[in-house]
């Protein structure tokens, strides 16, 4: 699968899975993801790969902590 083809499915996934804010649970993501036919190791370690795509957040309030994608919002040139 081609760089530019798993960006898309990553795109499209972060967006269905997300919550209101935006913000798409990992534990909800990964199963997303590997349904589209995508391979990753640790899904965090695989989202470090497209940090020019999503942020990650981690929840620690909560345990185990949980951790959150979102997409980076692209800012329009002045």
């Amino acid at each position: 699968m081609e760089k530019t083809e798993i960006e898309n499915i990553v795109r499209e996934s972060v967006t269905e899975c997300a919550d209101e804010n935006g913000w798409a649970n990992l534990a909800r993501l990964g199963p997303a993801l590997k349904a589209k036919g995508v391979e990753y190791g640790k899904l965090s370690k695989f989202f470090s790969t497209y940090s020019n795509l999503v942020e990650l957040k981690t929840d620690t309030g909560l345990q185990p902590p949980v951790v959150y994608a979102r997409l980076l919002q692209v800012r329009e040139p002045a």
